[in-house]
């Protein structure tokens, strides 16, 4: 089932491609990307299709399409300058593609992503198919479903986006900021174990704020996880993350949720550099941190709290909490 919905989005992808070739449409500011030291073009996929290796696409106006940066390319920067803006909307899409398609789909490896506003479409960024990304200083709202995800085999190193107001199909019950499943992994907050500093996400307004899910992995490391109106962080099923150093606060429900033969590590004040040592924060709607059905948490909880309690160990959770 999950191939043949990743098909349909891709045929609609395709369809998308040929869109963003539509002239400026009256914009003030139409698109334009160019290849550092070589030329520019009217839409990001059509810059992308001649870089190389090591070159930097500049972005600049509004550009209706969805960017495709597929597994033949490698080593490519995307600046958006923080003012760039990538959007998939109807018109002048049909009224389904941006319902099923992501605005960028990163299927490349290498591949760095900086600086712009993304809107509309399924979700902001798919990192999918054994991707390697690094998704920097971008704004991604207004999407149907989910901020960013990563997906099938990839990795992602996430830090200084605002993710916010996202899953706005009325419809879908499961949307997420960041979605990390299907044997992928994701930094978020931090790059590297060396670290002593985060470049700190906001997660902000979603429904919930990251979801690990599916036999994924995450480092979550000083971010601001709030405001979302479920679950701050949920790790499910067969999943492990690292959690430390984040606000996670005035989330509807739990700051963390771990159940289903998943794990959870808090920061460790015996051990490690200060950033992965100190401890979560933050006041929740429901528990500060909820465990169930075959879950294990290890570490220190610190002043991670809810309304109605710091913590719920159910039946079946392993609990090796520090107080």
């Amino acid at each position: 089932m999950e191939k043949i919905k990743i098909r349909k989005i891709y045929a609609l992808i395709a369809l998308g491609g040929f869109l963003c070739f539509l002239p400026s449409l009256g914009l003030s500011q139409p698109c334009t990307a160019t290849v550092v030291g070589g030329s520019s073009y009217p839409s990001i996929n059509a810059a992308v299709g001649v870089a190389v290796f090591g070159d930097t696409i500049n972005v600049s106006g509004t550009c209706y399409e969805v960017v495709q940066i597929l597994a033949n390319k490698s080593g490519i920067t995307l600046n958006g300058g923080g003012t760039a803006t990538i959007i998939c909307q109807s018109p002048p899409f049909p009224p389904n593609v941006c319902a099923a398609a992501p605005n960028m789909v990163i299927t490349g490896t290498q591949i760095f992503v900086n600086g712009f506003n993304i809107t509309g479409g399924v979700a902001g960024i798919q990192i999918a198919q054994g991707a390697i990304a690094t998704i920097n200083g971008n704004n991604i709202y207004g999407t149907q479903r989910n901020g960013m995800v990563v997906v099938m085999n990839s990795f992602a190193t996430i830090v200084n986006n605002t993710i916010h107001d996202t899953g706005l199909n009325p419809n879908d019950p499961h949307t997420t900021g960041i979605e990390v499943n299907d044997n992928s992994s994701a930094w978020i907050g931090v790059s590297r174990p060396t670290d002593t500093v985060a470049s700190p996400n906001v997660i902000r307004d979603n429904q919930n704020g990251i979801r690990v899910r599916r036999s994924a992995s995450a480092v979550i490391v000083g971010n601001e996880i709030t405001n979302n109106t479920d679950d701050g962080i949920k790790v499910l099923e067969g999943s492990v993350a690292d959690i430390a150093s984040n606000l996670i606060d005035g989330n509807g429900q739990n700051g963390i949720f771990v159940s289903q033969g998943s794990g959870v590590k808090l920061a460790d004040d015996d051990t490690g550099t200060a950033i992965f040592n100190l401890p979560n924060s933050g006041t929740n709607g429901d528990k500060g941190l909820s465990c169930s059905i075959g879950g294990y948490v290890d570490g220190v909880l610190g002043d991670l709290d809810g309304l109605h309690g710091a913590v719920r160990i159910s039946k079946g959770c392993f609990n090796s909490l520090e107080k």
